[in-house]
């Protein structure tokens, strides 16, 4: 499928990490807005359209809104998908092979930092999530600038089957105590947990540095986990509304769960977190 959508007319051709990736936008204002949010994408034009319905419905933040649709190689009509919103929200569109969920969603990242110089937040959805009300993402960035904060984190309820649960992963202000944070995890991987700790519900400082590590699982919960850790005065947790809905019923999700590394992975987090916790200063 070729990247060049009918309406897209403004292209750039960014290096991210080496590699040339071109990107057309749907309007040339698109690259300049202040608050991003990336949606990454493999194979998921069905509930990528419900995503991205749920970003034309937020409440427009400070310094406007745009959304950069980054697909890693997708075979299906991801962007037909896209096309239908052109008209609805200032769109971004590029694709690169990358061939994991870290490698792309770092991508993401890296090519807001390069070609988008007036953003002050980055925002990320997956494909097949969604904003949980309209003014979550508003909500988020006012509290990061009110916090003068390089990183907000909140909370997320949990979907299956189209059906909200009734568990949710909300965010609090435990969640700057590392032994809050270390209960959490522990009982992550021992496999108890009731409620695991919110990760995929993150706005970043552009150029902040921070990226996703390549881990086969549970790649979010260790960068949050980072940051909950090692840099938790320079963050802030919006505990209401809640950021996003997160659909359990993701392929790469249900994968990981039937496999042993989703186990691993977070064991391998927990014991990384302990020696992070046992720092002098840890969360202060």
């Amino acid at each position: 499928m070729t990247l060049d959508l009918a309406g897209f007319g403004h292209a750039r051709t960014v290096s991210v990490a080496g590699t040339s990736v071109r990107a057309v936008a749907s309007e040339p204002h698109a690259w300049n807005s202040e608050v991003v949010v990336t949606v990454n994408v493999h194979n998921q034009a069905g509930p990528l359209a419900i995503c991205l319905e749920s970003i034309t419905r937020q409440e427009p933040p400070a310094g406007g809104l745009s959304v950069v649709v980054f697909d890693d190689n997708s075979s299906d009509d991801w962007a037909v998908t896209t096309g239908r919103f052109l008209k609805r929200i200032p769109l971004i569109v590029c694709r690169a092979r990358c061939g994991s969920p870290s490698r792309a969603r770092n991508a993401a990242l890296s090519f807001v930092d390069e070609a988008m110089q007036n953003t002050r937040w980055v925002a990320r959805l997956d494909a097949d999530d969604c904003f949980s009300t309209p003014r979550s993402l508003f909500a988020a960035c006012a509290l990061g600038d009110h916090r003068d904060a390089r990183w907000v984190l909140g909370g997320n309820r949990l979907v299956q089957e189209g059906r909200l649960l009734e568990r949710e992963n909300p965010a609090t202000e435990a969640l700057l105590r590392p032994a809050h944070v270390l209960s959490v995890l522990r009982s992550m991987a021992q496999g108890t947990a009731d409620n695991e700790l919110p990760s995929c519900n993150l706005l970043l400082r552009p150029r902040a540095g921070w990226r996703y590590p390549e881990v086969e699982s549970a790649e979010d919960h260790w960068l949050v986990t980072d940051l909950l850790l090692n840099h938790a005065p320079s963050g802030a947790v919006l505990t209401a509304p809640l950021y996003c809905d997160y659909n359990l019923g993701g392929e790469v999700t249900a994968a990981n769960r039937r496999s042993e590394r989703y186990l691993t992975s977070r064991q391998a987090l927990f014991a990384q977190a302990q020696v992070w916790a046992a720092r002098p200063g840890s969360g202060r």
